[in-house]
């Protein structure tokens, strides 16, 4: 009889705490994006409310009546109390856009995981739109000429969306900023140098990060291409297995270095035949600005310190010095 009085006293003390003393549990005035895809269960976290996600699932399950998530972007003034937050933030989003962003040196790969989790495609939509130009595409971009993918012309940057938008429409917007950020800002002499500059570019993103060095890093890349020597970037081993970003480990390289592929630069002297990351404006810019210098060799240390080497020899001593091997 104890026992079940003692249910009872907690049940009321449940009931209680939820209807009363939980929905005034305040959050923090900020502005925030729901995604296609977001659920109500995934709020807490994303609005950093210290709440139990038990208590909030009762709430939202027993207490928050005919209410569907919208995706876009809310703008909260002040601070308010969770009952407020379902009851008047959450019914008026501020836009109905949503915003994305893509990382420099992120392939189509990486740009098409990132659109699945955050829900705005199903996976391989991306992918697909990239690797299949279509009619409309080509007419309204000359700039891809007869290029067999979009690789190198998707900028990375942050873009503001429509969260109804498909892959097709993100690709038109990528594109667009290409038209008007790079293709009509630089004066290339022909497509095919302007391809030539982004497959040299995307394999500097992916080589080097610090941004003092990119030009002297296109430059080594530059003249080893033109004196016919394979210019060597292990970054572009991982292409031709059309791996994302995550997996393109040192391990992988290691153990496929010596594999032919297109896209192996170790064993070849031909550059890869596309382009095998999409690079920030920056690097292109790096990468149309090639400096000069006496380096044929290039290494990072375990700290991520670039050392430059005149010769072989120099190179193999910097090997043993900084990596020891």
């Amino acid at each position: 009889m104890k026992f079940l009085s003692f249910l009872v006293f907690l049940s009321l003390l449940l009931m209680g705490y939820t209807v009363f003393i939980f929905p005034n549990t305040m959050v923090s005035k900020q502005d925030f994006i729901v995604n296609r895809g977001d659920t109500i269960a995934s709020l807490p976290k994303k609005l950093d409310v210290p709440v139990n996600t038990t208590f909030f699932k009762i709430y939202t399950r027993f207490f928050v009546k005919n209410f569907t998530l919208q995706a876009g972007t809310y703008s909260m003034e002040k601070d308010a109390t969770i009952a407020s937050l379902f009851s008047q933030v959450l019914k008026n989003p501020t836009s109905k856009d949503i915003t994305i962003t893509f990382l420099p040196g992120w392939n189509m790969w990486d740009m098409d995981a990132y659109l699945t989790k955050v829900g705005i495609i199903k996976a391989g939509d991306f992918t697909k739109n990239a690797e299949n130009i279509t009619p409309e595409i080509r007419k309204s971009f000359p700039f891809l000429g007869n290029m067999t993918t979009l690789e190198g012309f998707l900028v990375p940057d942050t873009y503001r969306i429509s969260p109804e938008a498909g892959a097709n429409e993100i690709i038109k917007i990528l594109l667009k900023a290409f038209d008007v950020r790079i293709y009509k800002e630089f004066n290339f002499t022909s497509n095919e140098k302007l391809y030539e500059t982004l497959i040299f570019a995307s394999i500097l993103e992916k080589e080097e990060r610090n941004s003092t060095n990119k030009p002297i890093v296109a430059g080594i890349l530059d003249k080893r291409y033109q004196e016919k020597i394979p210019i060597g970037a292990d970054a572009t081993v991982c292409y031709g297995y059309r791996l994302m970003m995550i997996d393109c480990t040192p391990t992988f390289i290691g153990e496929h270095i010596y594999e032919k592929n297109p896209y192996n630069t170790r064993n070849t002297l031909n550059l890869p035949p596309t382009p095998i990351a999409n690079p920030s404006i920056k690097t292109i810019l790096a990468t149309i600005n090639a400096q000069s210098s006496n380096y044929y060799y290039y290494l990072h240390d375990n700290s991520g310190n670039i050392h430059y080497g005149k010769t072989l020899e120099e190179h193999n001593g910097n090997r043993v010095l900084y990596l020891g091997k």
